[in-house]
């Protein structure tokens, strides 16, 4: 009798995977009057915001950050 363990495997589509994984982040909009501003707007602007971060610190061969109470 063979006691080893059974393992199966299954192809996974890419939207089974992202069911699996939580589904895709959700939009969300702000609209006031003919301003509005998105989730996507956001993002945008921290990713531009990190990149110039990343290439301020770039510039140097050490940084750090030092946080004192």
């Amino acid at each position: 009798m063979n006691s080893a363990p059974r393992v199966e495997t299954a192809e996974l589509s890419d939207a089974e995977l992202d069911n699996v994984s939580g589904g895709l982040s959700p939009d969300v909009s702000f609209y006031a009057g003919s301003a509005s501003v998105s989730s996507a707007d956001v993002l945008a602007q921290v990713d531009a915001v990190k990149d110039q971060a990343l290439n301020t610190v770039g510039q140097y061969a050490h940084a750090g950050v030092s946080i004192s109470l």
